[in-house]
């Protein structure tokens, strides 16, 4: 472990206590910077994983229940409300094709609007956050949710890997495990 100067002792006062005590991969160097192309890969799987939620709603607006399946891998899992108090943890695109029919199977039926999206890239995969509010037609509500988001870049194209939503209007309030 690096030797801490006094300089650092006086400026720490008595958090080199607490310092010292935190593992060294703590107080090691920082990480490598990246390179020029490691951050436009970021930056360009960060606009790819934007519109992949975007075509995700457009779907969504025009009731194509199976565009909106085809947008996560075969294996993925999608976990969303099924009635206050409930879960449905729905595996495999064609099982997600099945559960979507019903809530958004019909064109016009929710108006899906994406935003304070958060994206975190690992090379070839991501997590995600982002909030979705959605007027919708007449009988189904104002919907407001957050997703928390994988994703996995296959052949070069982000999909998702999983999709976990919670609801928060027209009925009842869902809380996150973690933020």
């Amino acid at each position: 472990m690096e030797e801490i100067s006094r300089r650092h002792v006086v400026a720490l006062g008595g958090a080199v206590v607490v310092a010292a005590a935190l593992p060294a991969t703590v107080l090691a160097a920082p990480k490598k910077p990246l390179t020029i192309t490691e951050r436009l890969d970021r930056v360009e799987s960060r606009t790819e994983i934007s519109e992949l939620r975007s075509r995700y709603a457009r779907f969504a607006v025009n009731g194509d229940y199976r565009g909106v399946a085809g947008l996560f891998t075969e294996d993925c899992v999608f976990d969303g409300p099924a009635g206050p108090g409930k879960r449905a943890v729905v595996k495999g695109r064609d099982n997600l094709a099945a559960f979507l029919a019903p809530s958004i199977g019909k064109r016009g039926a929710v108006y899906p609007l994406i935003h304070n999206e958060i994206i975190e890239v690992d090379g070839e995969r991501a997590t995600g956050w982002c909030m979705m509010e959605s007027p919708t037609a007449p009988g189904f509500g104002h919907i407001v949710c957050e997703y928390h988001d994988k994703f996995a870049r296959i052949d070069g194209r982000w999909y998702f890997t999983s999709r976990t939503m919670y609801l928060f209007l027209p009925t009842y309030e869902e809380r996150p495990a973690s933020a």
